[in-house]
C-alpha cells in the first residue's frame, strides 16, 4: 500500500493587500474600512490560532490609539512604512501549544505600502513531518482564506515545505493546495505555472475569482535545495512583498476597469436608444411643445454623458495604475532575479508581467477608443440638438412677439373703437341737447311773434264742426315751427363740422 503524501517542516506566509486610501474621495483620503485588515488578523485569525499577542495586535500598532483606529499616527510617528510601535522589525509569536499537536511558531510584520496595508504572517513547524491532509492545522476554520481576511485588493499564500513521501512535486504541490482549502467555503485555485526559484520548484494556483476580496491566489515552494532558505534574505522578502502587492493592484483594478466598462457600455446604449427619439420630436407641428421636448431631450443626454465621461476618466485612471504597477512589478522581478542562482526559471512571473503590459493594458485602450469614439459622436449630437434648441427659441421669441405686439395692435384698435364709439355718442348727446335746445327756443321765438289770442270761450265737449281754439292753434304752431326750427340748426351744425373736420 502506497504511503500518503507527506512534507517536513512546512510554513504558511499570508500576504493580504487592503486599500488603506480611498483615491475617489481625495488625496490622502482614508478609506472607510482601511481598519478591516487589521481587524480581522487580530479577532479572527489570532482567535483560531489561540494567540495572545496576535489578539492584541491592535495595541502594537502606531495607526491605533486607546486601541481605536487612529490613522494619523502614522504620519506622527513615520517610519518608513513599518506599523509596530517599537522597532518596526517582526514581531515574534509565542509558541503556541495546542493539544496533540506539535507546537506552532509565527511572526507578524505589518507593514505599509504607499496606499496599502499589508503583513507578513507566517506560522511554521520546526522539525515536523506530517502527512498533506493534515495541513489545515496551517489554517484553521479557514481563517487565513480571502472569505475569512477580506483584503480589498486581494492576498496571495505561500506554502513552504521540505517533500517527505510523494510521487512529482507537481502532484504533491497539487495535493497541498487542495488540502489547504479543504472543506472551506472558498472556490478552489487551479494551477497556472511553475518555475524555479532558489534551486527549489515553486508552482502558482490561483482561483480567478471577480471579486479580488474572494479571491484565492496559492503559491506552494517545495524545497529541492538545501540552501534555498538562505537565499531567501529579507532583501528578497521585501522584493517579494512588493512584487505580489504590485500584482494585487494590477489585478484588482484590472477587474474594476472591466466593471467600469460594462457600466459605460450601458450608459452608451441608454443614449442610442435616446437619440432614436430625435428623429419624433423633429416631426412635432407645435413649436413650444417641440422646443420643451427639445430642452428635456439634451437634458437627458448631457447627463448621461456627464455619466459616461465619469467612466472613462475611471478607466483612464485605471490605466495609469495598471502603468504605474506594471513598472513596479517589473522592477521588483529584476531585482529578484537579480538575487536568483543558476537553474532558475522565473518566466511564470514573467508571463504575468507579460499579461498586464499586453492584454490588461490593450484591452482597457481598445475600451477607451470605443467609448471616445461614441463620447465624440454624442456630443456631435448634443451640439446639434443645441443648435436646434438655439434656432426654435429664437423662432419662437419671434413668434412670441409677434403675437404680443398683434395682441397690442388689436388692444390698440379696440382701444380706438371705444374711443371712437364714445365719441359718436357724445355727438349724438350733443346733437339731442342742441336740438331740443333750439327747438325750445325757436317755439319761444314762435310764440312770442304769435298775434295776440283774443278771448274765446273754451269749448269742453269735443265738436270737430268747429274751428281749433286759438290757444290750442298757438301751441300746435310753436312746437311745429320749434322742430323745424330744430331740425335745421341741427342740420347746419353738422355740416359746420364736417366741413372743419377736412
Amino acid at each position: 500500500m502506497q504511503e500518503p503524501p507527506q512534507i517536513k517542516n512546512p510554513s504558511i506566509t499570508l500576504y493580504p493587500f487592503h486599500l488603506r486610501n480611498d483615491g475617489d474621495e481625495g488625496y490622502d483620503v482614508v478609506a472607510k474600512n482601511a481598519q478591516s485588515l487589521w481587524e480581522n488578523l487580530a479577532d479572527n485569525v489570532g482567535t483560531q490560532f489561540n494567540s495572545n499577542q496576535l489578539k492584541s495586535l491592535r495595541d502594537k500598532l502606531i495607526c491605533y490609539k486607546d486601541k481605536q483606529y487612529y490613522p494619523k499616527g502614522e504620519q506622527e510617528n513615520p517610519n518608513n512604512g513599518k506599523l509596530l510601535i517599537f522597532d518596526g522589525k517582526t514581531l515574534d509569536l509565542q509558541p503556541i501549544t495546542q493539544p496533540d499537536l506539535p507546537k506552532l511558531f509565527g511572526s507578524i510584520y505589518p507593514l505599509r505600502i504607499y496606499d496599502t496595508y499589508t503583513a507578513d504572517l507566517t506560522f511554521y513547524y520546526k522539525n515536523v513531518t506530517m502527512k498533506v491532509v493534515d495541513l489545515n492545522q496551517l489554517n484553521p476554520q479557514g481563517c487565513l482564506l480571502p472569505n475569512a481576511i477580506k483584503p480589498s485588493l486581494g492576498q496571495t499564500l505561500l506554502l513552504y515545505a521540505a517533500p517527505a513521501v510523494y510521487d512529482t512535486y507537481r502532484k504533491l504541490a497539487d495535493e497541498c493546495v487542495t488540502a489547504f482549502v479543504h472543506n472551506q467555503q472558498q472556490a478552489s485555485p487551479e494551477f497556472r505555472g511553475e518555475g524555479i526559484l532558489f534551486g527549489s520548484p515553486i508552482f502558482e494556483y490561483d482561483s480567478r475569482e471577480d471579486d479580488a476580496a474572494k479571491r484565492c491566489h496559492i503559491l506552494i515552494w517545495l524545497q529541492d535545495n538545501s540552501q534555498t532558505l538562505q537565499f531567501a534574505t529579507t532583501t528578497f522578502n521585501s522584493y517579494l512583498i512588493n512584487l505580489l502587492c504590485s500584482r494585487a493592484k494590477i489585478v484588482f483594478v484590472y477587474r474594476e476597469a472591466r466593471k467600469k466598462y460594462r457600466q459605460a457600455q450601458q450608459i452608451v446604449g441608454e443614449l442610442e436608444k435616446k437619440l432614436a427619439e430625435f428623429g419624433e420630436i423633429e416631426t412635432e407641428q407645435d413649436r413650444q411643445v417641440k422646443l420643451q421636448k427639445l430642452k428635456d431631450f439634451l437634458a437627458e443626454i448631457r447627463t448621461k454623458m456627464l455619466a459616461c465621461a465619469q467612466q472613462v476618466r475611471y478607466l483612464q485612471e485605471d490605466r495609469n495604475t495598471i502603468d504605474i504597477n506594471a513598472e513596479n512589478y517589473a522592477e521588483m522581478l529584476t531585482r529578484i532575479r537579480s538575487l536568483s542562482i543558476e537553474g532558475d526559471n522565473l518566466d511564470f512571473w514573467q508571463r504575468f508581467l507579460d499579461l498586464a503590459e499586453g492584454k490588461y493594458q490593450r484591452q482597457i485602450e481598445i475600451d477607451l477608443n470605443y467609448l471616445i469614439a461614441s463620447q465624440d459622436l454624442f456630443q456631435q449630437s448634443i451640439s446639434t440638438v443645441r443648435g436646434m434648441v438655439e434656432i426654435e427659441q429664437v423662432e419662437f421669441d419671434r413668434e412670441k412677439e409677434e403675437r404680443e405686439r398683434q395682441r397690442d395692435r388689436e388692444q390698440i384698435q379696440l382701444y380706438r373703437q371705444k374711443e371712437e364709439e364714445e365719441k359718436k355718442r357724445d355727438r349724438q348727446l350733443e346733437n339731442i341737447i342742441f336740438f331740443v335746445g333750439t327747438a325750445i327756443g325757436g317755439g319761444q321765438i314762435f310764440s312770442a311773434a304769435y298775434p295776440p289770442i283774443k278771448e274765446t270761450r273754451i269749448q269742453w265737449q269735443p265738436d270737430f264742426s268747429l274751428p281749433l281754439h286759438p290757444s290750442a292753434e298757438a301751441i300746435l304752431w310753436s312746437l311745429l315751427f320749434g322742430l323745424v326750427f330744430g331740425l335745421l340748426m341741427l342740420g347746419i351744425a353738422v355740416l359746420i363740422r364736417k366741413i372743419f373736420r377736412q
